[in-house]
Order: C-alpha cells, then sequence, then structure tokens
C-alpha cells in the first residue's frame, strides 16, 4: 500500500510534470512506513535475526537506533501531514495561519527535513544510553578448573522508553492540537451550513462530514501508534517472539490502516489500481501466447 502510494504520486508527477506540497509529504510518509514495516520485517524475521543481531553492543545500539527513527520519522511526517490539512482546510485568521498558508508550497517540504533532523538526534542517544555490558553469574570450566565471569548484555528499558517519549512526544502533542483545530473548524462549519438551511444532503455539507469522519479516523489510529510503540519501547512485552510479533504487528496496523484510508478517499489514487487491476489479466495472456 505505502509503496502504491509512492509508486503512484511519481506518476502523477511524472504526467503533470509538477509535485504538488501534498504529494510530497504523502510520499514522504509512505515512504517512512515502508522503511518501518521492512526494518520490522528483516531485523527480526528468524533466519535474519542472528545475523542482525549478535548480541553485541554495536549491533543491538544500531538496531535500536535505526529503529526509534523509523519511528519518530513516522510521527514527525503524520503530524506534517495533519498540519498541512490543518492549514489548507481551516479559515482561521491567526496571523500564523495566514503565514503558513501563504508560503505552504515552500514551508512544509522544509519541514520534512527539519522532521529528519530532530528524529536523528533524538534517536542517535539510544546508541549510547540504552545497552551495556553487566557481569552475570560466574561460569565454571571444568578443563581448566578457572572460575571466570560471565560477561552478559544488558538493556536499560527505563532509558529507552525515556528517550523515546522525549522524542515521540512533541509530535505527538502538536498533532493532537492541529487535529482538534481541524476538527473543531469542520465541525462548527458543518453547524453554521445546516442551521442557514442547507440541505443536509448538499454535495458540500456531506463533504465536511466525510472530512470529520476522516480526521476522527486518523487520531484514533494515530493514538493508537503511540501507545503501542510507547509499550514496545517500555519492553515489557517482548520476552519472547511470539510477544514481539503480536506488538509489532498492533503497531503496524494503525499506519497501514490509514495509508488504505487515503488510497480509498483518494480518486486518483483508485484510478491508478483498477488500472494496475486490468492490466494484469491482459499481460498474463500475452505470457500465454
Amino acid at each position: 500500500m505505502n509503496f502504491f502510494i509512492v509508486a503512484a504520486n511519481f506518476i502523477r508527477c511524472k504526467t503533470a510534470k509538477s509535485f504538488h506540497t501534498g504529494d510530497k509529504i504523502l510520499s514522504s510518509l509512505a515512504t517512512s512506513r515502508s522503511l518501518l514495516l521492512f526494518n520490522i520485517f528483516v531485523t527480526y524475521l528468524p533466519p535474519l535475526h542472528d545475523i542482525w543481531v549478535s548480541k553485541t553492543i554495536q549491533a543491538m545500539s544500531t538496531m535500536a537506533v535505526v529503529t526509534t527513527f523509523l519511528h519518530s520519522t513516522n510521527l514527525w511526517f503524520t503530524t506534517v501531514l495533519c498540519v498541512f490539512y490543518c492549514v489548507k482546510i481551516t479559515n482561521y485568521n491567526w496571523k500564523f495561519f495566514i503565514f503558513l498558508k501563504m508560503r505552504m508550497s515552500t514551508l512544509f517540504p522544509r519541514f520534512l527535513l527539519v522532521s529528519l533532523l530532530v528524529s536523528l538526534s533524538s534517536s542517535l542517544p539510544l546508541g549510547w544510553c540504552i545497552y551495556e555490558t553487566q557481569i552475570q553469574n560466574p561460569t565454571n570450566l571444568t578443563m581448566e578448573n578457572m572460575t571466570l565471569p560471565k560477561v552478559g548484555l544488558y538493556e536499560n528499558h527505563q532509558n529507552m522508553v525515556l528517550l523515546f517519549l522525549v522524542g515521540s512526544c512533541p509530535p505527538f502533542l502538536i498533532f493532537l492540537v492541529a487535529d482538534f483545530l481541524l476538527l473543531h473548524s469542520l465541525w462548527m462549519h458543518t453547524r453554521r451550513m445546516r442551521n442557514s438551511g442547507s440541505s443536509f444532503r448538499s454535495q458540500n455539507l456531506e463533504s465536511h462530514f466525510r472530512a470529520v469522519k476522516s480526521m476522527s479516523l486518523f487520531l484514533v489510529l494515530q493514538i493508537i501508534y503511540f501507545i503501542c510503540s510507547s509499550v514496545y519501547f517500555s519492553g515489557k512485552v517482548r520476552s519472547s517472539r511470539a510477544e514481539f510479533w503480536i506488538i509489532s504487528t498492533v503497531i503496524c496496523s494503525p499506519p497501514s490502516q490509514h495509508s488504505l484510508y487515503i488510497i480509498s478517499c483518494n480518486s486518483e489514487l483508485k484510478k491508478i489500481l483498477f488500472s494496475i487491476f486490468h492490466l494484469l489479466p491482459f499481460c498474463s495472456q500475452e505470457q500465454e501466447l
């Protein structure tokens, strides 16, 4: 789904010879989600798990930094998308909103770059503050009648969840504020239209109701994603591989459902998707000939 959004936006950009700001944000968000899913699949797939994770501090720290960076990037890009919708749709007369609305095409691509830098800066400390070696129970070596200390790898879950929350709470709070302002504006505008005598089934009123439902769903999925990610980084449910895959599936579900919803609500994306489905039988017939 996410790869399809990126490919479809690239095709539209190549055809129209222009890349709109909303398409840039959607493509960046879909790319970050694709990389997040790929990271979970590659890093924790049983055959590749022993290759990537050799139980050394360097390997585990690198994996923690990459995973946290992808989660943080996903949160920031989602926030940028919500702020973009808020600025584009609402009609608040605040100077800051007017400034953003006037310079949307130049500011929001820069917000994406700033989000990458902030995500990287908040993820790098995990490489230094999470894993450390710790002497465990001594190991008896019967061949030489010696007793040597056994060195193990210790994971500080308290520092991990603290650093994750420090890097993830700012974009999540900004997302909540932007989504609340957007929902409030849409709902108040819908009430004014209904009180002014507009038909309940008018196209404009129904479009506002769809926008309210869409952003409400967006809000619920993002809250679920943030809570599940916080539980994951707390280390409470990663004692076994089965528990890890369960929480990973729950974490990946909200972004995937939102991407699927974006495709279902975007007429141009649906047209490209249907055209691909129509081409598949034609290609199979050509191969048979």
